[in-house]
């Protein structure tokens, strides 16, 4: 099989292909392309730019994916935009303003686009919780050890694997696949997911290796 068959992740961050072969149980190929982040309120939106851009590469069967985190009492700020506050300030800057409120409550989400070669389809999660003063967990991602999901005694970043796995950004993976037919909805702990169409998690791959490709 050609790397244009392959199912490819676009991402610069090596540790979201592990993850994300990891929950699909299958192979892939990460593919670090810069694509451009339109301005816009919702990560739905944001998230079809970027798979539309991802198209016009080549490839036949591509996962792009976008996250946003914002704080209810801010009217979801940060959200889409919280990339760039963890750029400027890290997560010292977004505990910040979580010191600053009275309500610390806030929603991430994650949308998840997958391309087949012919059909687009979008899947959307949303997991509600707080935003901590104090960094709790080791995390490969940039505001994991900062958010504990409602219901759950855990920063994401202090999650196992498996935890990991059912929580809302792994459930958008998982229904990504495009070898299951039945949907999968996350774990109710940590939040609510929404989709066009769903499918179940696969077995996970016991020794990842994802191949990559830089600067495509």
């Amino acid at each position: 099989m050609s790397d244009r068959d392959k199912l490819i992740l676009v991402s610069s961050n090596p540790n979201k292909g592990i993850e994300a072969e990891r929950i699909l149980g299958m192979p892939l190929l990460r593919v670090s392309i810069v694509l451009p982040e339109i301005q816009a309120a919702g990560v739905e939106e944001i998230t079809r730019n970027k798979l539309e851009v991802a198209r016009t590469k080549g490839y036949n069967r591509l996962i792009v994916e976008d996250v946003s985190l914002g704080f209810d009492e801010l009217g979801n700020f940060p959200g889409p935009y919280v990339r760039w506050l963890l750029e400027a300030a890290g997560g010292k800057g977004l505990a910040a303003i979580a010191y600053a409120l009275n309500n610390r409550a806030a929603k991430a989400e994650c949308c998840v686009g997958y391309w087949d070669g012919t059909t687009v389809e979008i899947f959307c999660g949303l997991c509600e919780g707080e935003v901590l003063i104090e960094p709790r967990g080791e995390g490969n991602f940039g505001w994991d050890a900062w958010f504990q999901p409602r219901g759950s005694e855990k920063t994401f970043a202090e999650m196992t694997a498996e935890e990991r796995t059912r929580s809302h950004i792994a459930a958008r993976l998982i229904e990504s696949s495009p070898h299951t037919s039945k949907p999968q909805t996350a774990d109710p702990r940590y939040g609510r997911t929404e989709s066009r169409g769903g499918r179940p998690r696969l077995n996970p791959l016991p020794n990842p290796s994802v191949e990559t490709i830089e600067n495509q």
